[in-house]
């Protein structure tokens, strides 16, 4: 049987067809199903009835004055084609919060967005080849340790050793009389780095702390503390900032390569990266970006001091700074030293202390600069 149609803001084309088909089936609820095919698409829906009442329209004819009650049938029809989508999406494996996170972030986010979550990717997919690849770093790490080192121990020049020291060591205060004033933030960071680092601190603090592109879990949970607070305060951004600088520090601290100009040494920004390739390069090496022992002691010194200042106490472990900075208990000890921070009695907690309380390194002859 076939029916007429209307609809509220718009016409059927003469090219389209209406049917209405009814299921005959008395056992179950009578249902009547309206169809519309027009052109290569299809529209369909269940007519809305109801037993307690139906529907009238009334149809005022201008030229007459008169008026027509019409009883109507309405349906509310959808394009076929949803029904496709919405079976081709079931078929598929719904995206977790991680991984529709990372799509977004290859797809849309920057360069080293990018390429974090495309590295992990192939870590992900392929563990055989990481294995291959770790075996290859450890060989040729064992390969090339001495290699790097010997390149290091160029002939000695006999230098003042205090005047060495004041290259490595942030300038500090050696008259001050509260520990709060022995370091200014500026002196262990540019400000103006600092101060452009407004953006970075807000996504490393937005996101959670197993998705940031940081290597060591000391960083890791110093951030996570800040995360857990109520409110974050202007210090905790400015922590979070020297966080960062942290972690591009201990990746040059672990660094063997002799050129530092095309090494990754942040997964976070590349602002830190071109600070640290300037301000840690050896001076007395012709070529820029160069590391040598005197980079790798000058960073050190630096990651012990910012250490000690997002501290609430003025105060780190150095069994933890030993662990994430791959370097012997003793050698952490004795650059703390150097920046005014003593071991508590009894206890591998470094300090900070007064300048003026901190006795002369005994071991001062092996802080001298090579050349």
């Amino acid at each position: 049987m076939l029916f007429t149609v209307s609809f509220q803001n718009g016409s059927l084309g003469a090219s389209a067809d209406f049917s209405l088909i009814e299921s005959n089936n008395r056992q179950r609820n009578s249902r009547k199903r309206a169809l519309i095919v027009a052109g290569r698409n299809a529209y369909t829906g269940d007519l809305q009835e109801s037993q307690e009442f139906d529907t009238y329209i009334c149809i005022r004819n201008k030229a007459t004055n008169k008026a027509t009650i019409v009883p109507v049938q309405q349906a509310l029809l959808s394009n076929s084609i949803y029904k496709k989508l919405e079976a081709q999406t079931s078929q598929q494996p719904i995206l977790s919060k991680e991984h529709a996170t990372k799509k977004l972030l290859k797809e849309f986010g920057g360069r080293k967005a990018s390429r974090y979550i495309a590295n992990n990717e192939e870590m992900m997919v392929n563990v055989e080849v990481v294995r291959k690849e770790l075996d290859e770093t450890v060989q040729s790490s064992v390969r090339n340790d001495g290699e790097d080192e010997d390149d290091d121990m160029l002939p000695e020049v006999n230098v003042n050793n205090a005047e060495y020291l004041a290259t490595i060591v942030p300038a500090f205060d050696k008259t001050a009389t509260k520990v709060s004033d022995v370091y200014d933030v500026e002196n262990v960071v540019p400000q103006s780095l600092l101060d452009r680092l407004d953006e970075e601190a807000k996504s490393v603090y937005a996101t959670p702390t197993e998705n940031l592109p940081i290597e060591s879990d000391y960083l890791r949970e110093c951030i996570k503390r800040i995360q857990e607070k109520a409110t974050a305060t202007k210090q905790d951004f400015l922590n979070i900032k020297l966080i960062i600088y942290m972690d591009a520090l201990q990746s040059l601290i672990s660094l063997r390569k002799r050129q530092m100009k095309h090494v990754e040494l942040s997964r976070i920004t590349e602002k830190v990266e071109n600070d640290i390739r300037h301000r840690f390069a050896d001076p007395n090496v012709a070529k820029s970006c160069t590391r040598t022992t005197f980079s790798t002691e000058k960073a050190l010194t630096h990651f012990i001091v910012l250490a000690l200042l997002i501290s609430e106490k003025h105060e780190v472990d150095s069994n933890i700074l030993s662990r994430i900075l791959r370097t012997s208990k003793q050698r952490i000890v004795t650059y703390a030293h150097i920046v005014n921070a003593r071991p508590k009695t009894r206890s591998d907690l470094l300090t900070l202390r007064l300048p003026s309380t901190v006795p002369p390194l005994k071991v001062s002859g092996r802080f001298q600069r090579k050349k």
